[in-house]
């Protein structure tokens, strides 16, 4: 919705801190003036099927240390429990409007680092 599209590159495995990194674009063009919110380019939850096994990750870097770009890509370093199915949302601030993306994964299908981009299944604002 709005125009925006989350694509979702990298690995989610248990056991194993692995990169997840989450490109915004809108329009088709990326965005590269996303906006801190509660201190950083985005947040990201995971939750896994069956028990709700709940993760946050906060992004690599940060607003103003210097190295951290405001977009088009976050990079979070995540660990999975265990393996499993998992609901991951990203919150991220564009334009003043704080926006959620949300995927669905499963650690077995995301066992390799060159695992291809998931889109977002689907996006919502609020």
């Amino acid at each position: 919705t709005d125009g925006y599209e989350v694509k979702l590159a990298g690995a989610l495995r248990p056991g194993a801190a692995r990169e997840l990194k989450l490109i915004v674009s809108r329009d088709g063009r990326p965005v590269t003036d996303l906006q801190p919110y509660l201190g950083a380019y985005g947040h990201l939850v995971a939750l896994r099927s069956g028990d709700l096994a709940y993760l946050h990750v906060h992004p690599n870097g940060e607003p103003g240390d210097g190295t951290t770009a405001a977009g088009p890509d976050i990079s979070f370093t995540a660990t999975a429990p265990s393996d499993g199915s998992y609901r991951l949302f990203l919150d991220f601030k564009h334009q003043g409007k704080v926006h959620t993306a949300a995927f669905t994964v499963r650690t077995s299908e995301t066992a390799t680092e060159d695992t291809p981009p998931h889109e977002s299944a689907d996006e919502h604002s609020h």
